[in-house]
């Protein structure tokens, strides 16, 4: 299992099939991987790292502001107001959780082809020289995942180009969140077509969704 990220929504999953008793293989930033082996029996760690034939490794990015911090995302008065209950539990969830920098990731398969996972990490306040070095170290993937903070397609389009990529997946990451919590939601099809339009190959990556590609 690997984890981008300290959200509660990401993590739930895990803690609970943890206090379940099940033993978990998990790949995450350092904060995130402590936190689940007190919650039970994990192995793994941080990148890099190999996984029978999968090779993994990462680095640390800055998201933008509005998701910064486990806490960041549910202090707003009006989510408050309007759906109490889950912004409460969503707190008291986001109170157990470290507050840890998310990653982007690399997966290196057997035949050398490389997937890259940027997460959430394109957005306004992005800082040029991490794009640099983040391009330097994971450019050109086979196959890459970007998800986009509320409000950032224009960023995702933008910087997406210097990875170099061949086929892109653009992820809906947020829209669930943002739904239970009673937050306005975005479409990334405007974002894609622009992406397609500029002769990058993207597909949209709905939740429970796969694809196949030959």
């Amino acid at each position: 299992m690997i984890l981008t990220g300290p959200n509660p929504s990401r993590l739930r999953g895990t803690v609970e099939a943890l206090k379940k008793g099940r033993k978990l293989t998990v790949v995450a930033p350092d904060p995130i991987f402590d936190f689940l082996g007190k919650q039970g029996a994990v192995t793994g760690g941080s990148g890099p790292r190999q996984v029978d034939d999968l090779k993994i490794d990462g680095m640390l990015y800055a998201p933008a502001a509005g998701n910064a911090g486990a806490l960041g995302q549910f202090l707003q008065a009006s989510v408050a107001a309007a759906r109490p209950r889950t912004t409460l539990r969503r707190l008291a969830e986001a109170a157990r959780i470290p507050n840890a920098e998310p990653w982007i990731v690399e997966l290196t398969f057997p035949d050398g082809a490389r997937l890259l996972h940027l997460d959430l990490s394109l957005h306004q306040k992005v800082d040029e020289a991490w794009v640099a070095r983040a391009a330097a170290r994971f450019g050109n993937p086979e196959w890459t995942i970007v998800g986009m903070a509320h409000g950032e397609g224009a960023s995702v389009v933008r910087w997406l180009p210097r990875f170099g990529p061949n086929r892109v997946l653009f992820a809906e990451l947020v829209n669930g969140e943002r739904k239970e919590l009673g937050q306005s939601t975005e479409l990334v099809t405007p974002w894609r077509d622009r992406l397609v339009s500029s002769g990058v190959e993207t597909h949209v990556f709905a939740t429970q969704t796969s694809f196949r590609f030959e």
